[in-house]
């Protein structure tokens, strides 16, 4: 399962034994990977829908009564097999609604994705769903 992003990347998601996570530019090249063991997935999701909630509440202050974010707000880090995988949010202004920004981060390379928290919102469903049909062949 692919999910674009700005810029053309995608995140490429597929489960095997772990959630692998590839990062693809617009040619089709693998920019970097995440490989996460359940445990780390699980708080993926958990860190990816904190930050779509705390995304539509920047996007709803702006809309409404606008208040604006300045700086990336970071909301959390897990750690997978080799690198870090980070989430933030981008902040709103007059020509974008605030983004969440999905880091992989490895010794001195650092790549990104950025998606709307609908996007965000999508792919960590796509995980939890992959992690539920995993639960569920084991227990057979």
């Amino acid at each position: 399962m692919a999910v674009m992003g700005a810029q053309g990347k995608k995140l490429d998601i597929t489960y095997g034994d772990n959630v692998i996570l590839k990062l693809i530019n617009e040619e089709g090249e693998l920019l970097d990977n995440a490989i996460m063991d359940d445990e780390t997935a699980t708080l993926f999701i958990t860190l990816l829908n904190q930050g779509v909630v705390l995304s539509e509440e920047i996007n709803r202050k702006y809309k409404k009564d606008g208040i604006r974010l300045h700086k990336i707000q970071d909301v959390g880090t897990c750690f997978a097999d080799d690198c870090r995988v980070s989430i933030a949010i981008l902040p709103a202004d007059e020509k974008r609604t605030a983004s969440i920004l999905i880091g992989i981060h490895k010794e001195n390379t650092h790549n990104a994705l950025i998606v709307k928290p609908k996007r965000a919102s999508f792919i960590s469903f796509t995980v939890l769903k992959m992690l539920m049909e995993n639960a569920t062949m084991e227990l057979e």
